[in-house]
């Protein structure tokens, strides 16, 4: 197996990529500032305006966040930011946050300015957060060994950091560690069953082993979820199973019957190509980094 399989997911209903599991820290307030929000829409600052009070501008970044707009709770925090108005814990926040829309090279140095920023004050959780963000940053820049180094400073702290302990089996199965990489997934999905970023990861690896039967034994126990990512690798767990009838009958309850086509015809062109000799941890990578479009252009 390469040493270049990695899975992303970003939360929108209309695409697939698969991400490594991340978290959002949330907390109370600073110092002021007046923020606006065009309704609606993910671009701030137009319409409604919030009082001149960090702590407004703050519910405000909270609100947006816990409704999933993370680049619209970005850009609130980013304000607040340039006006000096973010320092130790809301800085966590803000990195946190942050991960889902800049590059992870900006991440960086986001959780290290907060790091700085708390210093001696830092409590258990705040550097817990602050290891496992770095390690899911440098993740994202593709520099291994600090990311390890990080993910395993949040396993010091907790042993249960479901964070870290599937990061480290992203890590060891872009190294090629397949076996490795399924031991770091079931120790997290030990933690957190229910967890649907964990049980993809866990389920594509058991795809790369050609384990094909548990990761279609897994994926099935959320096959009702909303979260069409699940469904899709059910999907191509299926296809590579040579059960493309049954891959077919699920997408087809899910998405338009032509989108499901086109998405049923890209995983059998990459099962003829694996039959042929393909890589399949190359023929997964494809598939996981390239977005499939779920509804209708406009």
């Amino acid at each position: 197996m390469p040493a270049s399989v990695e899975w992303k997911y970003v939360n929108k209903p209309s695409y697939l990529i698969f991400l490594l599991l991340a978290f959002v820290l949330s907390g109370c307030a600073g110092q002021g500032a007046k923020k606006t929000l065009s309704s609606g829409q993910d671009s701030l600052f137009e319409e409604t305006t919030v009082s001149d009070n960090a702590d407004e501008a703050l519910k405000l970044a909270h609100l947006l966040r816990d409704n999933g707009r993370l680049k619209a709770a970005y850009e609130v925090y980013a304000k607040m930011d340039e006006k000096g108005q973010l320092a130790g814990p809301f800085l966590v926040e803000y990195a946190s946050i942050a991960s889902y829309v800049i590059p992870g090279s900006d991440v960086i140095s986001l959780y290290q300015r907060a790091e700085a920023s708390l210093g001696k004050e830092i409590t258990t959780a705040q550097q817990q957060a602050i290891c496992s963000g770095l390690g899911r940053a440098y993740l994202a820049t593709i520099q291994l060994n600090k990311a390890s180094e990080k993910f395993h400073c949040a396993l010091q702290i907790s042993a249960k950091s479901v964070p870290a302990l599937n990061g480290l089996g992203v890590i060891a199965s872009m190294n090629g560690d397949a076996a490795g990489a399924q031991a770091m997934f079931q120790q997290a999905l030990d933690i957190a069953p229910s967890n649907e970023l964990v049980i993809n990861n866990l389920s594509l690896s058991w795809m790369t082993s050609q384990d094909y039967q548990k990761a279609i034994s897994l994926l099935k126990t959320k096959r009702n979820s909303d979260n069409i990512s699940t469904r899709l690798n059910l999907a191509l767990a299926y296809v590579l199973y040579d059960r493309e009838d049954m891959a077919r009958e699920l997408l087809t309850h899910s998405i338009a019957r032509d989108k499901a086509e086109k998405i049923l015809a890209r995983y059998v062109s990459a099962r003829s190509r694996i039959q042929n000799g393909s890589e399949i941890s190359a023929e997964i990578l494809s598939l996981t980094n390239s977005p499939f479009e779920l509804k209708d252009e406009a």
